[in-house]
């Protein structure tokens, strides 16, 4: 029996999973490996921040949805892979070391939140990247009496040697790892103090690494910059962040902004798991470099997809989907079913949602991809979009076979 190994438990990895075992049924053995036996919506995890959710109401226990598929699930955390003899090295919960033999690995372990680079982190910093950073970050915003907030993203360190075996303008060169997220908790922020009656007490600052926002069209920063000084959020253009002190952040150079609380998406560089793996297995920034099949452009046998891939930029869930789909049909194909192989085509798609104020701002770009397509729509149906689509990956523990049919609803 083939044995396909699915390495983590996001977005890439388990629509690679779900869709391959659904394809292929009998024909493969497919096992997931996970550093947690729970997965989270993350898309969801600002809301928690803001106190409109709870994190229990956005996690999936692998151990039990995965197996209810047909697919096995084995609790570790990914050490490194040695695609040359097909071997995968991992860490089980009691500490102990495991090894695993596999005919083909699908890796979407993602990549690393570099805290540590930015100093004060530990004391001073914030997050929504993770269930446990919401958490603390809700804790902060409801004691919070006012001052200053800044926003932003710590650099991306971007890998370029190899490159992927793709067109050169699906992988442009970005400063930020993806940007989403910022630009919905800075619009969430003004709904969550405006129904506190504190507005006039808080004054948010977001920072980039770059141009803010630059995976978007001109039009579309333009229209976000015109938000932003409605809303008075000030903006601030290329800010490497260095150091958060406890009421300012300073970057690179010595400029420093005012900053009581600092949310930061942090900075974003290959996961150690892969760097640790067969050296030409990845590129000079420790991520993936694959063909449009998601095949790595070195070993046959290895599909990365997601954050994990060099060519997913930005870091966005929804190329995670695509690329998790993309990959489990063309292995389908290569083990004897066959699949129509969906083309990879990179688009920006994300909703940004302010529940408070009842309304989300959908967007759906292509231009830093030479594409024509730019919209970004404020609408109160966008937050039902978003609250829906949260209510199906719930109910679907993580199968996302019909995401490219709700993507663009």
């Amino acid at each position: 029996m083939t044995k396909v190994l699915v390495l983590g438990g996001r977005f890439g990895a388990l629509t690679a999973a779900y869709t391959l075992k659904r394809l292929v049924g009998s024909k493969a053995d497919v096992k997931v490996i996970n550093k947690s036996r729970f997965s989270y919506f993350r898309p969801a995890l600002p809301h928690v921040a803001i106190g409109v959710r709870d994190v229990d109401e956005l996690k999936v226990d692998l151990s039990e949805a995965l197996p209810e598929k047909g697919i096995q699930f084995q609790e570790g955390t990914v050490e490194k892979i040695d695609a040359k003899s097909s071997m995968v090295y991992y860490t089980k919960p009691d500490g102990s070391m495991a090894e695993e033999e596999y005919d083909y690995v699908i890796v979407g372990i993602g990549a690393h939140l570099a805290t540590e680079l930015v100093k004060g982190w530990d004391k001073y910093g914030y997050s929504v990247c993770e269930p446990e950073f919401a958490t603390k970050l809700r804790e902060k915003l409801e004691s919070f009496q006012g001052g200053n907030i800044a926003i932003g993203s710590g650099p991306f360190y971007q890998g370029h040697n190899p490159k992927p075996k793709v067109p050169e303008n699906f992988v442009p060169n970005a400063d930020s790892a993806c940007e989403g997220p910022v630009f919905e908790m800075s619009l969430m922020l003004h709904g969550y103090f405006k129904k506190k009656g504190m507005l006039d007490k808080v004054h948010v600052t977001v920072f980039s690494p770059g141009e803010y926002l630059s995976d978007l069209s001109p039009n579309s920063r333009k229209a976000v910059a015109s938000i932003y000084n409605q809303l008075g959020i000030k903006l601030v253009h290329n800010f490497k962040i260095k150091e958060i002190r406890e009421h300012e952040i300073v970057d690179e150079k010595g400029n420093t902004i005012p900053a009581d609380i600092t949310i930061l998406l942090p900075p974003y560089t290959g996961n150690p798991a892969l760097k640790n793996s067969t050296p030409d297995l990845v590129d000079d920034g420790g991520f993936i470099p694959t063909d449009l099949n998601m095949v790595s452009i070195k070993y046959d046998n290895v599909y990365a997809v997601g954050d994990a891939n060099s060519m997913t930029v930005p870091k966005l869930g929804y190329l995670a989907v695509m690329t998790g789909r993309i990959a489990a049909q063309h292995l389908a194909n290569r083990l004897g079913v066959p699949t129509k192989v969906d083309k990879y085509y990179p688009t920006i798609m994300c909703v940004a949602d302010n529940p408070y104020e009842g309304y989300a701002v959908s967007v759906k770009d292509d231009t830093w991809y030479g594409g024509t397509v730019s919209i970004a729509d404020p609408a109160a149906v966008n937050h039902l979009k978003k609250e829906l689509f949260t209510k199906y990956y719930m109910w679907t523990k993580g199968d996302m076979a019909l995401e490219k049919f709700l993507a663009s609803w």
